[in-house]
């Protein structure tokens, strides 16, 4: 079955670092229980997935995930969900997404896609969701462009929770309480003050952090302000100021979970 792993196929964030490769912009791997999650699977996924020292089939996927529609997060869904149903030759595997990234006047899933999978389901809010072994929950809408959502995943050995593309907002680090693993998107170094820009800032990931005191967080989907302060450093900045052991996530950092969830 193999270990529980949570693996970083991208680091980037935001148009600017995206379309000029910055930091690569593939998605999340992560293997719970044994399956297989593709999360928000950006350009490059696909090709990410064959770069590592240990290949990661796309063949062998159970589900993908999309936070919400922004390329950034999705524009490899459909090769993604293509491999995974083996050309759509085999009806099997799961695909999550919001509304708007599949039935609104822009879907970025293709119909034929939806048709080839087995179970095609509607991120919202406060909504709960299985697959064999895990239970994962999307707790509330995020306030962003489109319709966003985290995941607060309840895995046999513990709970992993990852926060997307958000402004800031007052109930949002509640809704991922006691969530021993914490991946956060950490867009911003400082946030401009206008409602334009809905992503979070460091200042914002400090507060999260400090009300939510997982065992291990990893900030990830940097912006350039981000990448132009060095990341690791931003990072041993929050773990002084609030206590919690903080990393920056790198392109193709494999982070394994053994240890990380569960008794102390």
């Amino acid at each position: 079955m193999g270990k529980d792993f949570i693996c970083f196929l991208g680091t980037g964030g935001a148009r600017f670092v995206v379309f000029r490769q910055l930091r690569s912009s593939a998605g999340i791997w992560c293997r719970f229980n044994g399956l297989n999650i593709c999360i928000d699977p950006g350009p490059g996924t696909l090709a990410r997935c064959f770069a590592g020292e240990e290949t990661l089939s796309p063949e062998d996927l159970d589900a993908v995930i999309l936070s919400h529609r922004h390329l950034d997060h999705s524009a490899d869904a459909n090769v993604m969900a293509e491999a995974m149903t083996r050309g759509t030759f085999h009806r099997r595997g799961a695909l999550f997404a919001p509304g708007d990234a599949l039935n609104g006047p822009e879907p970025v899933v293709f119909r034929y896609l939806r048709q080839s999978v087995e179970r095609v389901e509607v991120l919202r809010p406060g909504g709960r969701y299985r697959l064999e072994g895990i239970s994962f929950t999307t707790p509330v809408r995020h306030l962003h462009g489109v319709e966003t959502y985290g995941l607060y995943f309840s895995l046999p050995a513990g709970r992993v929770a990852f926060i997307m593309d958000s402004l800031f907002f007052p109930q949002l680090a509640s809704h991922y309480a006691r969530a021993e693993v914490l991946i956060l998107n950490v867009v911003l170094f400082k946030h401009p003050g206008h409602h334009k820009i809905k992503h979070l800032d460091l200042e914002a990931a400090e507060q999260i952090l400090a009300a939510v005191r997982p065992r291990k967080a990893f900030i990830t989907h940097f912006g350039t302000t981000m990448l132009d302060r060095d990341p690791p450093a931003l990072a041993a900045r929050l773990a002084s100021r609030t206590g919690v052991e903080v990393a920056a996530a790198e392109d193709g950092m494999r982070v394994e979970l053994e240890g990380l969830l569960g008794p102390c």
